[in-house]
């Protein structure tokens, strides 16, 4: 298989926010390669949904709709986000990161008679025929086999029952607890997630550099097969920065997608679940990503206060914390109008826009002056004594 260049992405930023959102337990029965990033504590920016109420609708059902800051997992945008619901073949990115997580990239897979009479759409996987994994990968994320899934399942874990313990592993570790999956596929009802719950398996995707150099491709070539293995998801190659992710089907889901797009070093995660057509889930998914690159932007606070005092300089900082925001908005942190040399400041809150959106923690250090003689005397006569207050370096505004 040709590929193009494995990406890692992870958070470039640790943001320490108290209005924590997907926060993800760090995992025990799968291995670190396969877990999302980091996670981060950070807010939702409270962003309107870009798209007409009436395009979200799907034979009288809404659709869910979401959008993510992939490093953070900042929410930007939801309609409908926590309804769990069949989300067809966008399972088999669950699948593709127990895949990674078990066999190595040169593994060779023996096909079996498990691929016989599989439903939906196909690869053409035939018994006896033998196929390297990362083929078999590409097959599974580009062309969405079917038999593929069961293929993988069987070589990972025997059948595909206990593939699917392994599965709810994998979930459990992205810290999604009590959900089952009915396959390896992605055909039956019981596969299903909230548009929340798959956005988290899609951060963890695009973490994951075997998965995220395969997605992002608009067709790969395998070995065995004259022709190429072009990429389903119809964003590829033609929406800008493109990066990913699956596409989905069924009856009873109708069209799913998680879509991703980099631009400007960021990237942004669009999930679309239970939209009536190919063209409808594009269509909003589209208009998902356009509006957060167009009207969002990442934005850094931080800083740092000095307090001058007799017994010497207290300096308080605070971790650089990176949000996103609407574009027009302004984001600052307040320190206490207010303090003392002796004061404990563990926190300072942030706002957007005068709206308070948590608290970053603060770190104190002292450097006192040497003691003695006239200097020791100066110290005694200001301690305890209400201090000065200068800002050394408010940096909250670094846009």
């Amino acid at each position: 298989m040709t590929v193009g260049r494995a990406r890692v992405r992870a958070p470039r930023h640790a943001l320490l926010l108290l209005a924590a959102l997907l926060v993800l337990p760090s995992p025990s029965p799968v291995r670190a390669q396969s877990q999302a990033p980091t996670p981060v504590e950070a807010p939702s920016v409270g962003l309107e949904v870009p798209v007409a109420e009436a395009t979200f609708s799907r034979a009288g059902s809404e659709m869910s709709v979401l959008l993510v800051e992939a490093a953070t997992g900042q929410v930007l945008v939801a309609q409908d986000a926590e309804r769990v619901r069949p989300i067809a073949s966008t399972i088999k990115l669950v699948t593709a990161l127990v895949v990674v997580d078990a066999l190595p990239p040169r593994s060779l897979i023996d096909v079996g008679e498990e691929v016989v009479g599989i439903e939906g759409a196909q690869f053409g996987l035939r018994p006896g025929e033998q196929w390297s994994v990362e083929d078999l990968l590409a097959a599974l994320l580009l062309r969405s086999g079917n038999e593929v899934a069961i293929a993988l399942a069987v070589a990972v874990a025997g059948d595909e029952d206990a593939f699917i313990d392994r599965m709810v592993a994998v979930l459990e570790g992205l810290g999604i607890d009590g959900v089952r999956p009915a396959s390896s596929s992605g055909l039956r009802l019981g596969d299903a997630l909230s548009a929340e719950q798959l956005a988290v398996v899609a951060r963890a995707a695009l973490a994951q550099p075997r998965i995220a150099s395969i997605v992002a491709l608009r067709s790969a070539s395998a070995s065995g097969r004259d022709a190429d293995l072009d990429n389903r998801n119809l964003l590829i190659g033609r929406y800008e920065g493109a990066t990913g992710l699956k596409t989905g089907f069924t009856d009873a889901a109708g069209y799913t997608l998680a879509a991703s797009a980099r631009r400007d070093e960021r990237e942004l995660i669009a999930i679309v679940l239970g939209a009536a057509s190919e063209e409808e889930r594009l269509a909003v998914a589209t208009r998902l990503l356009d509006h957060g690159f167009d009207r969002t932007r990442r934005h850094a606070l931080g800083g740092e206060l000095e307090l001058r005092t007799g017994s010497g300089r207290v300096l308080l900082t605070t971790p650089d914390v990176v949000i996103t925001i609407p574009r027009d908005a302004q984001g600052r942190l307040v320190w206490p109008v207010a303090l003392r040399g002796g004061d404990l400041v563990t926190l300072v809150q942030a706002e957007v826009d005068r709206r308070s959106i948590g608290a970053v923690p603060v770190v104190r250090v002292d450097a006192r002056r040497p003691s003695g003689g006239t200097a020791s005397l100066g110290q005694g006569m200001a301690d305890g004594v209400y201090t000065s207050l200068r800002a050394a370096s408010l940096s909250g505004l670094l846009g």
